[in-house]
């Protein structure tokens, strides 16, 4: 894994490199906005339940205003926590603003990392606005905040899978020729059909059958139909003929 020029480089077990822009403290100060927006907006949401059950139960407001306080500091981080745990390391802003939480590895951030570096961010968020975490990530050559630090994580952009069409049509000549009906795919996934047709030439023949074994295991569980008879190689070019052809359709 190296980093250079606010770019993240990983490579896999399998010899591919995959490459990430480094998300910037503007974007990511966007997406922690409208994502605070939303998480306050639930909690507002949970207090006026809370409410409701006060007047009917005649509950001591002292204690409804206890309830409370805690209850939305465990929404606001359960709306965090969750979502990038469950939703390949996106919360609603940084989906909007196109962003990602990822692992060293490139892998989606799993829960303890963020668990971590969501328990951090009540300090990344001092004196206020973030003002800690955003000097953090302006001074860091990772573009991390302290969050992301004791995770071990970065926030990368996620731009949508179909800008990858580019190199598929101009790095590859993959010419005419059978495609494969595929479920959605990660950007993991297209990203290793982009990186190994964009590379394979360059690879010694018994590399090659060995590093499009290990892809093509993992694309397997994508397809709609069953690929059995077609090999490892048609079958990782099948799927980026596919990946190509729905990317154009859609421009």
């Amino acid at each position: 894994m190296t980093v250079a020029a606010g770019r993240l480089e990983v490579e896999t077990p399998d010899h591919v490199v995959l490459r990430y822009d480094l998300a910037g403290a503007g974007n990511r100060g966007f997406a922690a906005v409208l994502d605070f927006l939303l998480a306050a907006l639930i909690a507002f949401s949970a207090f006026m339940l809370l409410e409701v059950a006060r007047v009917l139960t005649r509950v001591d407001f002292f204690v409804l205003g206890g309830l409370t306080l805690i209850l939305g500091l465990v929404v606001i981080w359960s709306y965090f926590i969750l979502l990038e745990w469950l939703w390949n390391g996106q919360t609603f802003g940084k989906r909007i603003f196109r962003l990602r939480v990822i692992n060293e590895d490139g892998s989606p951030a799993q829960f303890t990392a963020v668990l971590i570096r969501n328990l951090l961010r009540l300090v990344d968020f001092l004196p206020a606005l973030y003002g800690v975490g955003v000097l953090v990530i302006v001074l860091s050559p990772k573009s991390q905040r302290l969050g992301d630090m004791a995770a071990g994580t970065y926030v990368v952009r996620a731009p949508r899978p179909q800008v990858d069409w580019f190199s598929l049509r101009t790095v590859t000549p993959l010419g005419a020729g059978l495609t494969a009906e595929t479920r959605r795919m990660p950007g993991e996934a297209q990203r290793l059909v982009r990186e190994f047709v964009a590379r394979e030439s360059q690879l010694a023949p018994m590399e090659r059958a060995r590093i499009a074994a290990v892809i093509a295991a993992k694309l397997r569980t994508y397809t709609v139909e069953d690929l059995g008879p077609l090999n490892d190689i048609d079958l990782i070019h099948a799927i980026a003929r596919s990946l190509r052809a729905t990317a154009e359709t859609r421009r």
